[in-house]
């Protein structure tokens, strides 16, 4: 397994960003690999950002003190997705992916005017990871891994799971249900799940014609 040297600009993007958050007493999730290097203590493959979920209510304190600490905004629509993302040289990029309401069932996340994305609360619950003595909030460890099997053929998934080994194959996860899209308050059984067990397929023959696997990439 290759070690890169990103250690220290992971720990101090950690660092300075779970700093804000706690003086913010901000409702956050770090997502995606930073979460896997943290569990595993290993950096196996480069870290270009750290994928942050928020909630909305914490927004404006989190983004102005990003300013005042020399992160620079931008605001991101791709492909009808919008997202923000907070830069400053030296550390990892912040993404922060979804920006809406922790409510006492689920998370909420609207967008385009009549739809809506919930999450569940048990897949999005409140877990403590650790990496080089800085503690932040992520999701379940099975959450993650029910991403990776759902995106299996994204060449980066096969470094996550090559990197969580016996861990993976032994892990009880609950694939589906578990993020829903409801349009006008009305819900649509598992249109989530059948979106990204297409997009798997389109994103796998991208990468076989040399393409990335994400189109917003």
């Amino acid at each position: 397994m290759i070690e890169t040297n990103q250690k220290d600009q992971i720990v101090h993007s950690l660092k300075s960003t779970i700093r804000i958050f706690q003086d913010c007493k901000a409702n956050y999730r770090v997502l995606g690999s930073v979460l896997l290097v943290a569990h595993t203590g290993s950096i196996f493959r480069t870290i270009h950002d750290v994928d942050i979920l928020l909630d909305k209510k914490d927004k404006n304190n989190v983004f102005k003190r990003l300013k005042e600490k020399g992160f620079t905004l931008i605001e991101q629509n791709k492909i009808g997705f919008h997202y923000t993302e907070a830069k400053k040289g030296g550390l990892l990029t912040l993404t922060f992916m979804l920006i809406g309401d922790f409510t006492q069932n689920y998370f909420s996340w609207p967008f385009m005017r009549i739809l809506e994305l919930r999450i569940k609360n048990e897949y999005l619950k409140a877990t403590t990871y650790k990496f080089k003595g800085i503690e932040f909030i992520g999701i379940p460890l099975s959450s993650s891994i029910a991403g990776i099997r759902m995106s299996f053929l994204n060449p980066k998934r096969k470094l996550d799971r090559e990197v969580l080994g016996k861990e993976f194959n032994q892990s009880q996860v609950k694939l589906y249900d578990n993020i829903i899209v409801y349009v006008s308050g009305i819900k649509l059984p598992f249109v989530y799940d059948i979106f990204s067990f297409f997009y798997n397929i389109y994103g796998g023959l991208r990468v076989i014609l040399g393409k990335k696997y994400e189109i917003w990439d």
